[in-house]
């Protein structure tokens, strides 16, 4: 099954990301569930409309972000104007792995339109490029629609055993369920010297 990208971000707030307070919450929960306050490079896969690319700019030296749908590049990119530290990308992430290293690597509604091998190969990719303190972080709507192939549940699993890391952190409501990663394994008061 093709999907098209392309068609929902015809519309200038696809899926409400804009004005419904469920993202406006999920946008503040999954800032506040990275472990580091400067993100240093960011790869955001799935950016769409850019709303959570301005959360990560604001502490990032980099962004990529990347979206398969040229549509939501072009609305990232009016939503980013003027954000000089954000690079949007067209680009399916399952054919093309950016070059550098991030240290921070973000999939928002993206790992349940991927089949199972897909998803094993991008934590390959990610555990193979990036730094010693890296950290992945996984955000996915949790109610079935029409176009998933591996439900959220399934696809964070799979996805985790794959990658191989630590388990740093986890939310989950009816909605919503959020995953970080991290390659070494210390909380946040840990690295702060507070614990």
């Amino acid at each position: 099954m093709r999907i098209d990208f392309d068609a929902p971000h015809e519309e200038a707030d696809p899926w409400g990301y804009a004005t419904h307070w469920y993202e406006k919450r999920r946008r503040a929960l999954i800032a506040a569930m990275l472990p580091c306050d400067a993100l240093g490079r960011v790869l955001e896969i799935g950016c769409s409309t850019g709303l959570i690319t301005q959360l990560l700019a604001a502490r990032a030296e980099q962004v990529l972000a990347v979206d398969i749908s040229a549509k939501a590049i072009e609305l990232a990119r009016e939503n980013l104007r003027g954000v000089a530290n954000v690079q949007l990308q067209h680009a399916d992430i399952t054919q093309q792995w950016p070059a550098p290293a991030f240290d921070q690597v973000l999939l928002c509604d993206v790992a349940y339109y991927l089949e199972a091998a897909q998803l094993r190969q991008l934590a390959r990719n990610i555990r193979a490029h990036a730094p010693a303190h890296g950290v992945v972080l996984l955000a996915h709507w949790r109610h079935g629609f029409a176009q998933v192939v591996t439900p959220t549940e399934a696809a964070h699993q799979l996805f985790g055993a794959e990658l191989g890391w630590h388990a740093l952190a986890r939310y989950e409501d009816e909605d919503l369920w959020i995953d970080v990663w991290s390659r070494a394994a210390a909380s946040v008061a840990r690295q702060e010297g507070l614990a």
